[in-house]
């Protein structure tokens, strides 16, 4: 074989073999990409439930506020003291429903 083929073969065996790198390199930017905008899409929604959850834990807790401080008021001692213990002013009569 002449000089000048074996030189052209050589450049074109380089040539192609920096094309299957190239190639190779930007299938796999390719399939990083995709993999990440699936992860990214399935970050977004679990946000999107999170921010729910935290919604529904925030009113949570809101009504127990109240809660507690309707539990420091005299209505709610009152209301306590007459089911659970029966008690009553002296002033009240209390009628029973015959059996």
């Amino acid at each position: 074989m002449p000089v000048r083929a074996r030189r052209k073969r050589k450049k074109r065996t380089s040539l192609y073999l920096v094309m299957l790198l190239i190639g190779i390199f930007l299938g796999t930017l390719v399939i990083q990409g995709i993999s990440l905008k699936a992860e990214c899409s399935r970050l977004t929604a679990e946000q999107a439930q999170l921010q729910e959850k935290k919604t529904e834990l925030e009113k949570e807790q809101e009504a127990i506020k109240e809660k507690k401080a309707y539990m420091k008021t005299d209505e709610y001692i009152e209301k306590v003291a007459r089911e659970k213990f029966g008690l009553v002013y002296d002033n009240e009569i209390i009628f029973k429903a015959a059996e």
